[in-house]
């Protein structure tokens, strides 16, 4: 009986000369027609609003202006055209260089992207094989000090690696430290992010056989040299890997005022045995298992120096004893310690490890970077393309952060990917022209759309005041930096329209 419906079903599939090409199918919901349609379709409706955002940053263009290759072929692709091809992919959760193909053949995004067409995955290698590291270095370091803006006026730069294991045979990649693929060969870049905010300052690139303190002193001058930074960074704040004697001494150089520094220490030998040196009543806290005590020290460690302000946080735990101890194996406690040059009246022993611990959203980051974009892919045997497209990653998700601020959905704090792209970016889409005017529609719900027109509102008031050239861009972008809400009413000095209307 199954078949024979089936066979009835197809019998009613058909095609005639006055509709050729269309045919009708008796679906589970009743008989539709399909045909097909010259209207421009995509599924990535929300690009309307990004390319509004990005073209008035003009980060992109302004870095296809100082790209240090020289193109004389005539059949060259424009590198305004590459940068925004590479964003996309990037944008749309591409890993590799090949998925570009996901929009090459949407005409909705070349068009709104002001695009001839969308370039392919051999453009953005192409234009940047000639180059060297350097090179590619200081082109996209161009474009940092404008993002630089964006930070509030007093931050907490967080530094940390990550380890990107490689396949194959890739320029740069080493065996080195690699907790998930042991014996592989992998980059390990140690990347700064401005805490609270999500938004990255600086990244080398290292092989994987590279710790993670290795380039930190010529990674910290470069970024002391920008004004931005100096007047606004207060603290460096850092993991086990930090907390060497270079690091530490290059806070302490007497002059002009630098940041402080806050790093945790490992549990060295030397340090455990200051650890048991530390008298009972010079621990704070009462000894009550399972609560944590916190005692401070000046410690002078080999290799260093001078002596420094050591803080020392300690569990107590209980020592298990019969039969449970096999299974528990608990220790009668845990301490961890840390170094800083922060005085005992701008912070007390409580406060600096409360403010360590803090330091853990930078590795939100890492887990949004790798598992939610691709900077873990677009890998090519050339290491400067690898670097190269690992920078633009960056890059994209940087203004992509400011972009979802900026809407203000909520603004009060960071939305990852793989939910705002569901929000502002996969919208269902058509576009049509009317005369000299593009229209865009957008297919989503009636509630949706509500929320979602008072995004765009607040994004057209923005485009209204920031003429290029005006201050007023700058003071904005640290506004959408901070973690606390913005009021686009009391900001725009005039009345912004709900989403109801």
């Amino acid at each position: 009986m199954g078949i024979m419906n089936r066979t009835s079903s197809l019998e009613r599939i058909h095609s005639t000369s006055e509709d050729e090409g269309g045919c009708s199918l008796d679906t589970l919901g009743g008989l539709v027609r399909v045909d097909r349609t010259d209207e421009a379709l995509t599924p990535y409706g929300g690009l309307a609003a990004w390319s509004a955002f990005v073209g008035r940053m003009g980060t992109f263009e302004r870095l296809a202006e100082r790209c240090p290759v020289e193109r004389t072929s005539p059949n060259a692709a424009p590198v305004r055209e590459v940068l925004h091809s590479f964003a996309v992919t990037a944008l749309i959760e591409g890993r590799r260089f090949r998925h570009v193909g996901w929009v090459q053949d949407d005409p909705g995004v070349a068009a709104v992207l002001g695009l001839a067409r969308v370039r392919g995955e051999d453009a953005l290698p192409r234009l940047v094989q000639g180059l060297s590291a350097a090179e590619a270095r200081t082109w996209l370091g161009t474009v940092e000090t404008d993002l630089y803006r964006a930070l509030p006026e007093r931050f907490i730069g967080d530094w940390d690696s990550t380890v990107n294991t490689r396949y194959g045979q890739q320029e740069g990649a080493e065996v080195g430290y690699n907790p998930f693929k042991r014996g592989r060969p992998s980059h390990h870049p140690p990347i700064c992010v401005a805490a609270g905010t999500r938004l990255c300052l600086h990244m080398r690139w290292r092989p994987g056989k590279a710790v993670s303190a290795t380039g930190w002193l010529e990674a910290m001058e470069q970024l002391w040299q920008r004004a931005e930074i100096r007047s606004r960074l207060w603290l460096n704040r850092g993991d086990v890997g930090f907390g060497q004697e270079a690091i530490c001494a290059w806070h302490e150089v007497e002059g002009p005022a630098r940041p402080k520094y806050l790093f945790k220490l490992r549990l060295t030998r030397n340090v455990r045995r200051a650890i048991a040196k530390i008298p009972p009543e010079a621990w704070r806290g009462s000894r009550t298992l399972g609560t944590e005590q916190v005692a401070e020290m000046s410690l002078q460690l080999e290799g260093w120096s001078r002596a420094r302000r050591v803080m020392i946080a300690r569990t107590l735990k209980p020592v298990n004893l019969g039969p449970q101890e096999e299974f528990w194996a608990t220790p009668a406690d845990e301490a961890s310690a840390y170094v800083t040059n922060l005085k005992a009246e701008e912070a007390s022993a409580e406060q600096v490890v409360l403010l360590q611990r803090k330091r853990g959203d930078a590795e939100n980051v890492f887990d949004e970077i790798k598992n939610q974009w691709g900077f873990r892919g677009f890998c090519s045997r050339r290491g400067v393309v690898t670097e190269v497209a690992a920078r633009l990653v960056w890059l994209t998700y940087i203004l992509w952060t400011l972009f979802v601020r900026l809407m203000g959905l909520e603004p009060d704090q960071h939305t990852e990917a793989v939910r705002s792209r569901r929000q502002f970016l996969v919208l269902a889409a058509q576009m049509s022209w009317s005369g000299r005017q593009r229209r865009w529609k957008l297919a989503v719900t009636t509630k949706w759309w509500r929320e979602l027109r008072g995004c765009y509102q607040r994004l057209c008031q923005w485009l209204k005041v920031t003429a290029p050239q005006l201050e007023k861009q700058r003071q904005f972008l640290r506004l959408l930096a901070f973690e606390t809400p913005v009021d686009p009413g009391e900001w725009f000095g005039q009345t912004v329209l709900c989403p109801s209307g």
